[in-house]
């Protein structure tokens, strides 16, 4: 990671942080489909790929691209929510061949913005690439829905007393990633319906929790595993869940630490969405516990990243009530900042302690592929040395001036 003044590390949902002398970006999740919006007002279509909610139900956001033959691509699109809130219960997503997942955010936007954070122009009156990472650059406050499956489970569904706000006039930003394998052109549809209750309803508001480990390093013809621990900072019920990983996933198992796995899955496309009825209840310090598992036969190595050449590692799943820093697994600096998946755990496969481990890193710092070395250096630490060698990476990334800012963490590192 070499030294700068002017780049801001980026976690999945995109909050906002501080700059960093790290220049280090954290692809962010792109997962799937983005589109155009529009609110339908028909309820009973004849042909529609999906019908939109009832009035007075809910509303529904639709879009269709052109994807050039043989291309693979990430596409983003801002709108803009209804003037009311929306107490949104569950949602629901449809999408045609051509589209491969698809995510809603809320921004923190008044209006469709046209330069990202660091002041770079975009034109954002229509659809517009987002090859660089849906939300890298942009100021995402939550997920709000989406799904990796064309017609099966999606992401966000509550208790019938439950829902999620997506507040009046709010900046929406949908992602999609779109890949056409074919050798013709095709236009893909995606289609999102937010089905809401009233707010006399509601009895608690929730939330998704959205986990992304980048520390991913599947080298060529190897096995390899991430695993990623993060803490739950209040009393949670966990209605749904499910894995996402690319290509390479064989294997992704979820528990809450000293517990059974409540949660195993050995797919990446036609990914299960676990429906846990009245839901599972965790306690309040309890701390989520996922890995995927990775066979890579090629002859290259492969890291985290959006394409699906690359891999992830994600844990995704509605809860309530809504806790912002257990939803991003955030870590929360010191000016109140917080800044999403740094507040847990990465968890090593290896034997290195943590001294060793901030060697190699400080030896990975002067290279040319920093993070993938990296990378590396952590997935090779000791398990049990995960809590020492995250806190002092953490302090690394997230502090102006580690020299002097971290010497508690990296006198503990050195003792460990």
């Amino acid at each position: 990671m070499p030294q700068s003044n002017t780049t801001t590390p980026q976690s999945n949902l995109g909050m906002q942080t501080k700059p960093s002398h790290l220049a280090f970006v954290l692809a962010p999740l792109l997962l799937v489909s983005c589109t155009s919006e529009s609110v339908d007002t028909d309820p009973n279509p004849s042909d529609e790929l999906l019908a939109p909610p009832a009035e007075g139900k809910g509303v529904q956001f639709k879009m269709t691209v052109k994807i050039e033959a043989g291309t693979e691509s990430e596409k983003c699109l801002f709108v803009k929510a209804p003037a009311v809130d929306l107490l949104v219960q569950r949602d629901e997503v449809r999408f045609t061949p051509g589209s491969h997942h698809f995510l809603l955010y809320e921004t923190s936007y008044s209006e469709i913005p046209t330069e990202k954070t660091n002041g770079t122009k975009v034109d954002t009156s229509g659809v517009f690439d987002c090859s660089d990472g849906a939300t890298n650059g942009w100021s995402v406050t939550k997920l709000v829905g989406g799904s990796q499956n064309a017609d099966g489970g999606s992401i966000l569904k509550f208790p019938e007393n439950v829902a999620m706000r997506v507040h009046s006039d709010a900046v929406l930003l949908m992602n999609a990633h779109y890949v056409n394998a074919s050798s013709e052109d095709l236009e893909p549809e995606v289609r999102i319906n937010l089905y809401t209750i009233p707010e006399s309803q509601v009895e608690h508001e929730g939330d998704i929790i959205f986990y992304y480990n980048p520390f991913i390093a599947v080298l060529a013809g190897s096995e390899s595993r991430a695993r990623m621990r993060c803490s739950i900072n209040e009393d949670i019920t966990l209605t749904n869940f499910q894995s996402h990983m690319h290509r390479r996933g064989v294997g992704y198992e979820a528990t809450v630490a000293g517990q059974n796995a409540f949660y195993k899955n050995d797919l990446w496309e036609g990914v299960p969405v676990l429906d846990l009825g009245e839901g599972k209840k965790i306690a309040k310090g309890s701390v989520l516990d996922y890995h995927c598992d990775y066979n890579n036969p090629a002859a290259n190595d492969v890291f985290q990243g959006p394409r699906s050449t690359d891999e992830m590692c994600m844990a995704i799943g509605s809860y309530y009530p809504a806790d912002p820093t257990t939803s991003g697994c955030s870590a929360v600096l010191d000016d109140g900042t917080v800044v999403n998946n740094f507040g847990g755990e990465w968890v090593g496969n290896g034997t290195k302690t943590c001294k060793e481990t901030m060697t190699c890193v400080q030896g990975a710092l002067n290279g040319e592929k920093v993070f993938e070395e990296i990378t590396k250096c952590v997935l090779d630490s000791a398990p049990e040395k995960s809590k020492v060698v995250s806190d002092a990476l953490r302090c690394l990334f997230l502090k102006d001036n580690p020299l002097s800012a971290c010497q508690t963490e990296f006198a503990t590192c050195q003792a460990n």
